[in-house]
């Protein structure tokens, strides 16, 4: 049986096969608003499977550095939206964002982070004010339904945060490592 990092790798590369078909057609491309260092979608809420929040868990393992005590912030609130919601814009930001507002864990971001495409203006996303607004998505159907197997063959599912948090709580080694007077900086290996 593989291991859940090399599980989670395998439907990235699935995702990432059908969405990349998508934007094979000049429509698509010039129409999704999407691009690096917009972060508006990484102010939400994102689900991962189980073998997603142990590749990112490795991720952490092998040095690359987070806020551990945002996580543990953002895990108290990611229960519900309304919750999640009431965090500040800047908390609710994702863990693996970097200062230039990128995402540090991009080759290995959660397949949901892979299939949200926007199709319209970018500041449809933006959710500074505390409300989700209905935005037009891309459609990725065949990404989505390999995104969905893959959720499908794990025990547990959820947000991020959650997740993530329970499984490094259980490993006080690499919250240690975290702490503030550590500086570790971002390693980034394969597996």
């Amino acid at each position: 049986m593989s291991s859940p990092a090399r599980r989670a790798r395998l439907v990235h590369k699935e995702v990432n096969k059908r969405v990349e078909s998508l934007f094979k057609d000049p429509a698509v491309a010039k129409n999704v608003s999407c691009r690096q260092g917009c972060s508006a979608c990484c102010h939400t809420q994102v689900s991962i499977s189980d073998d997603e929040a142990q590749l990112l868990k490795k991720l952490i393992d092998n040095g690359h550095e987070i806020d551990i005590e945002k996580l543990k912030r953002q895990s108290k609130a990611s229960k519900n939206s309304s919750t999640w919601y009431r965090l500040s814009y800047e908390e609710r930001a994702c863990i693996f964002l970097d200062e230039n507002k990128s995402c540090s864990i991009y080759e290995h971001r959660p397949s949901v982070c892979r299939t949200n495409y926007v199709v319209g203006d970018p500041s449809d996303c933006s959710t500074e004010d505390g409300l989700e607004k209905s935005v037009r998505l891309l459609n990725t159907h065949e990404a989505d339904m390999a995104l969905m197997a893959g959720f499908s063959q794990c025990e547990e599912n959820g947000a991020m945060p959650d997740l993530l948090y329970s499984l490094l709580e259980g490993n006080r080694d690499v919250l240690d490592l975290m702490s503030p007077q550590k500086n570790l900086g971002p390693v980034f290996k394969e597996f």
